[in-house]
């Protein structure tokens, strides 16, 4: 009996973590396509970004990352991002996007994105997008 229920714990177990690993994925994906939109249309932060010489190597040519940058990855930073917001905050804003924003709710969503994260995680978040759309486009 305690061999089933000690099975059982660990299918139970395996099941959440590769639940977990999913939900992981597929949310960094929403939010780095999200963050891919948002930067398309500001091409003036993208310029500047691709400026410095160590975000345009990493960028474009997959070369190491910049060392200032807290996280290098889409799945780190979805990590970073869930830790700012509440639960509430995430479905809030998930049920934003599928409405459809206005350059408003856009704006709006932005500046609630600079008062949670760093300079330097937004700069980060901003990076690893870039990577994301340069990864796709290819």
């Amino acid at each position: 009996m305690f061999k089933w229920i000690l099975g059982f714990l660990v299918v139970l177990i395996a099941l959440g973590f590769v639940g977990y690993n999913y939900v992981i994925d597929y949310a960094s994906d929403k939010v780095m396509d999200q963050v891919s939109k948002t930067l398309v249309g500001h091409e003036e932060e993208v310029n500047q970004l691709l400026n410095d010489p160590e975000v345009r190597k990493y960028v474009e040519d997959g070369e190491q990352a910049p060392a200032n940058l807290p996280f290098t990855t889409k799945e780190e930073a979805i990590k970073v991002v869930s830790a700012k917001y509440s639960v509430n905050e995430m479905v809030e804003l998930r049920d934003k996007v599928r409405e459809g924003l206005t350059s408003e709710e856009k704006a709006e969503i932005y500046q609630g994105l600079q008062s949670k994260l760093s300079e330097e995680e937004l700069q980060a978040l901003k990076v690893v997008a870039l990577k994301e759309m340069q990864k796709n486009n290819q």
